[in-house]
């Protein structure tokens, strides 16, 4: 952790001078306003580490401040850095038509284009911090013949990156048990995250996920921060909130279709796997849990559909670009090999930032019905 924090105030930092950079020229001369904005840079650079101690030392009040101020600073910065970066490019292409085409005239002042730019990121950071509360269903039906015969369709809730106990956990959690309940699914799955530090309000999420029971259970598989969490703690709060645990484990449900899911890892961990899929039926449908969008092709044959997240579908454009760099199987469903599909849910949180820009939040209604051979 100590080296992730070091990580973390080195590029943050980093990325504050750039921003300082490039809005300095809308600031007066004097001294004045630009250490008072330094002085703000520094306790927004911190706020997300103090957002924690203080959540973590049972100052609610502290912690959702300093939480909304620093992760909706940390959102309009980016996206400030974004803009400035287009307007850079801007200039490049105009000094470039410039020295092409000597006629070309150049701006004496870049001040209004700049000033435009930070006013743009305002308002694309407001649109952003709006569309993360547009929830949808998203609807996906899985035809297969590996159903028992006379089975009626099952229906399941998907849900993923929920992020819990960070900011906002309460309305966030209301919308998206309101898309779970008209859609009344047979079972609910959760492909981690569900779970995040601070921790706030974590008794009322857990009597708000306990009110929920579809019939054929509801179950989990851990992603990133149920680490970061502690797994002691993450174990207790899913199972509080009535969640079954899938840790490097399998079970049959209903007798109709195989489930296992395996913990998160930064990578494949074949051992995982194996004893996740090891007591299931090869003759039955069968869904495979992971929280990141890793794929085993050692396992296709014993898999029919893998379900994940982790992604956020990017969360906030243009960083989708970035996101799927690391993991190329991105958002949406994907056919593996001729028997083997994967789904990457796009999410129902946010994470950092609670904000999403052409990457709106889901819940994932996926119906399995049969079909004849």
């Amino acid at each position: 952790m100590s080296w992730f924090l070091i990580v973390f105030l080195s590029v943050y930092t980093t990325l504050h001078f750039l921003y300082y950079l490039a809005v300095r020229h809308l600031l007066p001369k004097r001294p004045g306003p630009h250490l008072f904005l330094w002085g703000w840079f520094v306790l927004m650079i911190l706020a997300p580490i103090l957002t924690v101690l203080a959540g973590s030392g049972g100052h609610t009040g502290l912690a959702r401040a300093l939480g909304w101020a620093g992760y909706v600073w940390m959102g309009f910065m980016l996206l400030g850095l974004a803009c400035f970066l287009a307007l850079g490019l801007i200039r490049l292409a105009w000094w470039l038509l410039g020295k092409a085409w000597p006629g070309v005239k150049q701006p004496q002042s870049w001040r209004r284009p700049l000033a435009f730019a930070l006013a743009f990121s305002f308002l694309l950071t407001a649109y952003a911090g709006w569309s993360a509360t547009q929830v949808r269903p998203v609807r996906l039906q899985i035809a297969t013949s590996k159903l028992p015969a006379g089975t009626k369709p099952i229906s399941i809730a998907l849900t993923s990156d929920l992020h819990l106990g960070h900011l906002g956990g309460i309305s966030r959690l209301n919308r998206t048990l309101k898309i779970i309940k008209a859609a009344k699914p047979d079972m609910w799955i959760d492909v981690g995250d569900l779970w995040d530090r601070p921790l706030l309000d974590a008794a009322r999420l857990c009597a708000m996920l306990r009110a929920v029971k579809p019939p054929l259970g509801k179950y989990i598989a851990f992603g990133n921060h149920e680490h970061y969490v502690g797994l002691s703690t993450s174990l207790a709060l899913a199972r509080a909130a009535g969640f079954q645990v899938l840790m490097n484990q399998g079970l049959v449900v209903d007798g109709k279709f195989n489930l296992a899911g395996v913990l998160s890892s930064r990578r494949i961990m074949p051992q995982r796997d194996q004893a996740a899929l090891a007591k299931m039926n090869p003759k039955l449908f069968t869904v495979f849990l992971r929280h990141r969008p890793l794929v085993n092709p050692g396992i296709y044959k014993h898999i029919d559909l893998q379900l994940s997240g982790h992604t956020h579908g990017g969360q906030v454009f243009p960083f989708h670009f970035i996101t799927k760099l690391v993991f190329p199987w991105f958002q949406g469903l994907y056919q593996l090999d001729k028997d083997t599909k994967l789904y990457v849910t796009r999410g129902t949180g946010t994470w950092g930032p609670p904000l999403r820009l052409l990457a709106p939040p889901e819940v994932t209604l996926i119906e399995l019905v049969r079909r004849d051979k």
